[in-house]
């Protein structure tokens, strides 16, 4: 889906006031960073590295797992492009409502694409099962303990869990030391989000099974990372100081869905991060998004 992922800017010309249309985080001061990428600018005379290699080291390092295992992409998004092409014709099972992008990317690959509530509803014909934990939109996450039991009874089952939103919640989800201890499982992380850089597009993936990892890279592009985004992948990831205060933005969250929930017509369903999915009782979400951005410059996601 090109379209429809919000924080579409360029399409109102200045006239947006306020953007609530994506779930990254806005407030956070890139002043550094930048600075870091004018030093590194000359980068961009030669070809980046293949595989992000130095940006691969410094993950490993930081969360002790084995440089082998992780593959470095082009944004969460074209880690799950990646994954759904590999196990072409495959029939993938996603736990629904979720982003877009599992569906899409699975259908373009030829899977048999079935939407499931819960994990109960895994049958014996599914060969991969995609979650989002924490789940966008709906900003829910599940129990860690009971996901690692689901990965274990159906060890014959590929999961994919996109964590893209790790670092917005309290809840306890997998670590990478944790998830290391799955051979079917396959984590994907974004770094646009924790470090709000949508435009350098850059993520990775890993999982402890390096059988799994050769098989996906074979698919990826050369040079599908760009020099700037592998920059300021190991600039921000190598930082030790918080760059937002994560208490006070679930406060902020929370404030405002108990507002947004006293507008007759309007319901805002509980969260464990700091966006929420609400339910147009009266009209479409659409004229809602329409109706706001006009009359007040504000730009939500529909």
């Amino acid at each position: 889906m090109i379209h429809g992922h919000g924080d579409d800017i360029h399409s109102y010309k200045g006239k947006m006031r306020i953007n609530f249309s994506s779930n990254v985080y806005s407030h956070i001061d890139h002043a550094g960073l930048e600075n870091h990428l004018i030093s590194s600018f000359g980068q961009l005379r030669s070809y980046p590295e293949p595989e992000g290699e130095s940006l691969k080291k410094i993950i490993a390092g930081i969360y002790g797992i084995v440089e082998s295992q992780i593959v470095v992409t082009n944004g969460a998004t074209e880690a799950i492009y990646l994954i759904a092409n590999a196990y072409r014709g495959k029939t993938s099972a996603i736990l629904s409502p979720t982003f877009s992008e599992y569906s899409d990317a699975c259908k373009l690959f030829n899977h048999k694409v079935k939407h499931i509530k819960s994990l109960e509803e895994t049958e014996s014909g599914d060969d991969i099962i995609w979650l989002c934990n924490p789940n966008n939109p709906t900003g829910s996450v599940l129990d860690k303990t009971l996901l690692g039991n689901y990965i274990n009874r159906f060890a014959d089952k590929l999961f994919i869990i996109d964590q893209s939103y790790e670092s917005f919640t309290k809840k306890e989800i997998f670590d990478k030391k944790e998830a290391s201890s799955f051979s079917n499982l396959i984590i994907i992380n974004s770094l646009t989000k924790k470090y709000a850089i949508p435009g350098l597009r850059i993520g990775y993936f890993f999982t402890v099974n390096e059988i799994l990892a050769k098989q996906i890279k074979k698919f990826c592009m050369p040079w599908s990372v760009n020099s700037l985004a592998i920059e300021a992948a190991k600039y921000l990831i190598s930082q030790k100081y918080p760059l937002f205060n994560l208490t006070t933005l679930l406060e902020e969250t929370s404030r405002l869905r108990d507002e947004i929930n006293k507008i007759d017509g309007i319901t805002a369903f509980p969260t464990d991060t700091h966006f929420f999915l609400c339910k147009t009782e009266k009209d479409s979400s659409h004229k809602l998004k329409k109706y706001l951005m006009e009359n007040h410059g504000i730009l939500i996601r529909d």
